[in-house]
């Protein structure tokens, strides 16, 4: 009895480790870096674009690595697997100090691409996966939210460190608080999945026997619609997120001050946090087409009110809106990626969805980069993301609708994933999709 009153808080010390690695990880190191490009291109007397191929290199490699680093995580040691790359995710920032030739931040920006996906884009959503069987929604919005109130918090903060003591300090101090505050959680909490007499919080055992992992095989997967359509909008909205890491240049080319632009780059990101939670209680409590469309429309507003609006406060809860509009490739993909296909090789399915969203954000840092240099404004980029968000809501309902039709014999003998009505509602009654646990 006391071993089953403590699975439950072993789950949650799991969901701290997950924030935490949000918090930091993905809001100090990915929400932050456009603000170096300033300053950088300045002092070492290169262009905007040159700068911003920093975003692409770490992304195309962070793209291989996730095709690369989603079966390790079943054959490697987590704990240490992580807390590696903590350390090379330190120094390359260590490094990046130091630095007197962009070719020297291009090599530390590989690093970086590989370790942060890995440790970051990967881990998180996977853990949660196996270890939440309910809530899974609320948990990957929380989780996922973090990233944008650390992305809020870090950005003035960095932002500040840039304008009073210069960037080579800031990428210390970056390297410094990754150290301190990841290493704790990598090496002390993060568990790939339950063992023993440990259970996935929520799961209800029927016999008392050992929870068997079931779904539809990532061979099999890999050959169906929704597959294709779930690879096709994290494409297209990694494009239109892409321009998210351009905001700050926009707007001080708008007039703006480096510090108020990065007040409301952080708009973005607490709208960013708010959303991610919203839609994953949504997806939790309501049919998920409807949260996306909802989400859809806030996103809409959110960058069309960018383009066309002037003032800090216009500006400001516009860029909240459009935060609140990247919940929907940040949580309601993964969520539903894992509703269609169920956990049994959830990594395997999940990592190339990220790794050809992440080659689409670096390939997008560097496209956005280059239509202002030769148009001289960012008229285009915007554009395009109104036109993706409309795109990608017809492209997951076409994946929810095909994933109704995935037949039983697509999936373990014995289970079945869970049932999705054609209008995209789960099916409460349909046998569970559960996370493993071996004795």
């Amino acid at each position: 009895m006391m071993g089953a009153r403590q699975r439950p808080h072993f789950a949650w010390m799991v969901f701290a480790a997950a924030c935490v690695i949000s918090f930091v990880g993905f809001g100090l190191t990915l929400n932050t870096a456009s603000l170096y490009w300033g300053s950088v291109s300045e002092e070492l007397g290169i262009s905007l674009s040159d700068v911003a191929l920093m975003s692409t290199v770490s992304g195309i490699a962070g793209a291989v690595a996730l095709g690369v680093a989603s079966p390790l995580f079943e054959r490697i040691n987590l704990k240490i697997f992580l807390s590696i790359m903590v350390v090379l995710t330190a120094c390359a920032y260590f490094a990046s100090a130091g630095a007197t030739s962009i070719w020297v931040l291009y090599a530390a920006n590989l690093v970086l691409g590989v370790t942060k996906a890995v440790a970051i884009l990967l881990s998180v959503p996977i853990l949660l996966g196996n270890w939440f069987e309910k809530h899974l929604g609320l948990v990957t919005g929380i989780a996922g939210a973090m990233t944008a109130v650390g992305g809020a918090v870090f950005s003035p903060i960095i932002g500040d460190i840039i304008t009073d003591h210069g960037w080579r300090s800031a990428y210390v101090v970056t390297g410094v608080i990754v150290l301190v505050t990841l290493l704790p959680f990598t090496l002390f909490v993060t568990k790939l999945r339950p063992t023993g007499e440990q259970r996935p919080f929520g799961f209800e055992p029927k016999d008392g026997a050992n929870v068997t992992l079931t779904g539809i095989p990532a061979r099999r997967a890999f050959r169906t619609l929704p597959f294709v359509c779930f690879a096709a909008v994290g494409v297209i909205l990694q494009l239109a997120g892409s321009l998210v890491q351009h905001l700050p240049t926009y707007l001080t080319q708008g007039g703006l001050t480096l510090t108020a632009a990065a007040a409301i780059f952080s708009a973005l990101l607490i709208g960013a946090s708010v959303g991610k939670f919203a839609i994953g209680a949504a997806l939790d409590h309501m049919r998920p087409m409807l949260a996306v469309g909802i989400f859809t429309l806030v996103a809409l507003f959110g960058w069309s009110g960018l383009w066309a609006f002037s003032g800090q406060l216009p500006l400001s809860v516009a860029s909240f809106s459009s935060g609140m509009g990247q919940a929907i490739n940040l949580v309601a993909v993964v969520v539903l990626v894992r509703n269609v296909f169920g956990a049994l090789e959830y990594s395997k399915i999940l990592g190339p969805i990220l790794m050809v969203g992440s080659l689409a954000n670096a390939a997008g840092v560097y496209v956005h980069g280059l239509v202002y240099d030769s148009t001289g404004s960012y008229d285009l980029s915007f554009a395009a993301n109104l036109v993706i968000f409309v795109v990608a809501f017809g492209i997951l309902a076409v994946a929810l609708r095909s994933g109704a039709r995935l037949t039983p014999s697509d999936a373990v003998p014995g289970a079945s994933a869970p049932a999705i009505d054609p209008a995209g509602e789960r099916d409460d009654d349909a046998a569970p999709v559960s996370p493993v646990v071996t004795r």
